[in-house]
């Protein structure tokens, strides 16, 4: 992830129009390194001398910025198109934002004061440069490809949690039908979207993860000993849905509990959907109900029994109804069996017992016990029918 510079306090007043060495002598040597180092200016990375760094740059940054695009998705190349349009002047930029970070870290756009106003300014020389490039009022095809696999890694992270990086490869080559041969590596795609927005995160061994996953080698190694249990598969158009920033699936099960939060303890409904996703997280995450229910409890003291019986059944509800990471995207009613079969020995053998995708009663909240009917229906007790598998 990058070190992102700081835009709090005082804020240097810019000229507009701007031109490049004027932008370049107001940041620091330290900052100049940097964009030489992101723009992979081998060069100018070692610099000591700012005078010299500023003068090095000068010549070739607006060749190195419009090539270091060929990595953006769409949302980067709008800003591009913005600036160009208003001549380098954004004036309703998310200063404080990702992209004042982003693009003052590459020398492409810098934040300051226009006459009083907080901006982003983009130095004369690279408007003329970007301008010059075809297709600038539309989208390139490259941008659309970025785009398209950015928002599939993280449609395929929502569901599945991790994936290392040769299963995430194999997964994008077959939604897209594309390889990486002819264009950038789809990895070096991925890794410079996160210093625009942290949509996912990737550790040193490759392993990508969805932002709420608790462990994500532990959620590698659960995975991986369900040999029995196949991922469940997305169609392209599912995963393009969950890609999208900030997507929730709010199933009938979230927007129940969501609905019963709001009317029995008048909270708004934005409030009771963050509480309902939290706990759908927890599901996620191979979490026990009672580990959801605690969270509840911390927010509205649950303290009466029916209100218990209620609120567990909405928890059971909605634990049966989530995809679960620990079950590789399947949801627990997907894997109960309808006819003759009862819960599957999937769902039961879990490697681990506190990372057990556990299937509860509807009607009690409550766990299947070992001395429970089963849920088949055979009318034996759970652990001499489908729990046998669990021993």
């Amino acid at each position: 992830m990058a070190e992102h510079m700081r835009l709090d306090g005082e804020w240097p007043a810019l000229a507009w129009p701007l031109a490049l060495k004027d932008a370049l002598t107001l940041q620091t040597r330290e900052s100049l390194q940097k964009t030489a180092r992101l723009l992979k200016l081998r060069d100018w990375v070692d610099e000591q001398d700012k005078d010299a760094l500023v003068g090095g740059l000068l010549s070739v940054l607006a060749d190195s910025a419009v090539e270091s695009t060929r990595l953006w998705d769409e949302e980067r190349w709008s800003l591009i198109r913005k600036l160009v349009k208003n001549n380098g002047l954004m004036a309703d930029a998310p200063q404080s934002g990702p992209a004042a970070y982003y693009l003052a870290e590459r020398g492409i756009a810098f934040p300051g004061e226009v006459k009083g106003k907080k901006s982003l300014v983009m130095p004369t020389e690279l408007v003329e440069r970007f301008a010059k490039l075809e297709g600038l009022s539309g989208t390139p095809a490259q941008v659309k490809r970025n785009t398209e696999h950015v928002k599939l890694t993280q449609g395929l992270l929502y569901y599945y949690g991790v994936l290392e990086e040769s299963e995430l490869e194999a997964r994008l080559i077959a939604l897209t039908g594309e390889t990486p041969e002819g264009g950038p590596d789809m990895f070096e795609v991925l890794v410079e979207a996160l210093d625009f927005r942290a949509m996912y995160d990737v550790d040193e061994d490759g392993l990508y993860a969805n932002l709420d996953v608790e462990e994500p080698q532990e959620l590698l190694r659960i995975q991986q000993a369900r040999e029995d249990l196949s991922f469940r598969e997305f169609t392209k158009a599912e995963l393009l849905k969950a890609g999208e920033p900030d997507y929730v699936e709010r199933t009938k099960a979230h927007q129940e509990l969501a609905g019963y939060l709001a009317r029995e303890y008048a909270v708004d409904k934005q409030e009771a959907d963050t509480i309902a996703e939290i706990c759908a997280d927890t599901f996620k995450n191979g979490k026990s109900m009672s580990a959801a229910f605690e969270i509840l409890q911390f927010e509205f003291s649950i303290e009466d029994a029916k209100t218990v019986e209620e609120v567990g059944g909405l928890l059971a509800r909605l634990n049966n109804g989530t995809r679960q990471w620990v079950l590789k995207g399947h949801r627990p009613d997907e894997l109960q069996m309808t006819v003759g079969g009862g819960v599957p020995s999937n769902v039961l053998a879990m490697p681990q017992r506190s990372h057990q995708a556990d299937v509860i009663s509807i009607q009690t909240g409550r766990k299947i016990g070992r001395n429970d009917p089963c849920p088949c229906g055979s009318g034996k007790k759970f652990k001499k029918c489908c729990g046998a598998a669990a021993d």
